[in-house]
């Protein structure tokens, strides 16, 4: 057998760049989009109270937010101490270090919403109506956030440790669980707007339940407080690296809300970022899962321009398709669907315009975030978002805001996410020529 004749038979058993890219996003994109479910039916169910609660529910979003990227931090650095554990005495301390930590953090964040959250809505929020919806939604929410977090990080374990299946049917039943505990609490029960908050906060608390059982067998034998403590030492650094990146990510909108709250004559537009704060995240949810499997890609052999060429005209085709879909709809149907009408209709029709448009550049962006985390350039990506945000994207919206100009208040973020992608090109010492490009 010549070697030529080898080349070809192991280039052939190779998957191709998007293959590979898809396996590795698949699973995470399945549990994102059951997450996302939730918070879609949550929304949908107060947007039957009127377009003030749908404006109210932007505060508690946030704090969810805030939840979100703090259990991110701990859950990747859990979930690597558990694959790469050598023994199963380091795996049983990352798994109960890590549900002590998540456990610890959630009681203190909680104590401290509890403690101060209240006073700052007095402080920032106008509007009596949307003060009142946010500070029934923040009681259960803080009260749960201790068993939220716990959950995220076992989830994290269980990813680790390749049991994702019961995991993902434990997501799927909790969609359908959180639904009818919606209507039954909102509705049923008469808690109104603070019944949607209530139903998410009991789900959360029966996923915490079920996934420590799954972890049964790495909690039979427990540790010592001083051994976990002592791995949690080990790794706060990560940790608190990794809460000030996504801490970055979500700046941008914890900074549009505080605007937004100011005023309550901003009230509708308040609702329109709501409503499209959701359908947002739920468009990140393939371009985040693109960013780790672009870098786990990268992290092996390194693919050919002529796969990076394959790959960006799938994400161009896709996305143009995205795009097109999200456009159509927000212009037609959407706004109806969250009870949006007059000014905020109109400015939630040009926020989700301006992200279809900046949907192909997030994507794009996606892959070279990717190849800079492979080769451990992650200050690039940080410093690269923050200009993205707060040097284009915020200065723009307050211009538009100040001038009541919706089009031109959401145009900084497609032009943001263009120049985020450009730099971040330019910026890789290894991209690909522009005659791959």
């Amino acid at each position: 057998m010549t070697a030529a004749t080898t080349a070809t038979r192991t280039t052939a058993a190779t998957p191709s760049l998007g293959r590979r890219v898809l396996a590795l996003m698949g699973p995470m994109v399945v549990a994102s989009v059951m997450g996302q479910a939730i918070a879609q039916t949550d929304l949908w169910v107060i947007s039957t109270l009127g377009e003030q609660a749908v404006a109210a529910a932007a505060v508690p979003q946030r704090l969810l937010l805030l939840d979100a990227i703090t259990a991110m931090a701990m859950g990747p650095v859990v979930g690597l101490s558990v694959a790469g554990a050598v023994s199963a005495h380091a795996r049983r301390r990352a798994v109960q270090g890590g549900l002590i930590g998540a456990t610890a953090a959630g009681l203190l964040i909680a104590a401290l919403g509890l403690a101060v959250l209240p006073y700052l809505v007095d402080a920032l929020v106008a509007a009596p109506a949307i003060r009142a919806h946010t500070q029934s939604a923040l009681v259960w929410l803080l009260i749960a956030t201790p068993v939220r977090l716990a959950q995220f990080v076992g989830a994290m374990a269980l990813f680790a440790l390749r049991r994702s299946r019961p995991l993902l049917v434990l997501y799927a039943v909790a969609v359908v669980a959180n639904a009818a505990l919606d209507l039954l609490l909102v509705h049923g029960a008469g808690l109104g707007f603070a019944g949607a908050y209530a139903a998410t906060s009991v789900i959360a608390a029966l996923e915490c339940a079920v996934t420590v059982w799954l972890l049964r067998d790495h909690l039979s034998v427990p540790l010592r407080i001083r051994d976990s403590a002592r791995w949690l030492r080990q790794v706060a650094r990560s940790m608190l690296t990794e809460w000030g990146h996504m801490l970055s990510v979500i700046g941008f909108e914890l900074l549009l809300v505080l605007l937004l709250t100011l005023h309550a004559s901003w009230a509708d537009r308040l609702a329109a970022f709501s409503a499209g704060a959701v359908l947002t995240a739920t468009l990140h949810i393939p371009i985040t899962a693109l960013v780790n499997a672009t870098g786990m890609v990268c992290k092996g052999a390194t693919p050919s321009p002529r796969e990076w060429r394959h790959l960006r005209r799938w994400i161009l085709g896709v996305s143009a398709g995205v795009c097109v879909l999200v456009t159509i709809t927000a212009w037609t149907v959407l706004p109806a669907l969250y009870g949006l009408h007059g000014p905020a209709a109109t400015w939630f029709t040009w926020l989700m315009a301006g992200q279809a448009a900046a949907f192909p550049f997030r994507l794009l962006a996606a892959t070279a975030e990717g190849r800079h985390k492979a080769a451990d350039r992650f200050g690039v990506v940080l410093r690269l978002r923050l200009l993205q945000e707060f040097a284009i994207a915020l200065p723009v919206f307050l211009a538009g805001l100040l001038t009541d100009n919706a089009a031109l208040a959401w145009s900084g973020i497609a032009l943001g996410c263009a120049v985020n992608y450009w730099l971040l090109h330019t910026a890789d010492p290894h991209r690909v020529s522009r005659s791959w490009e």
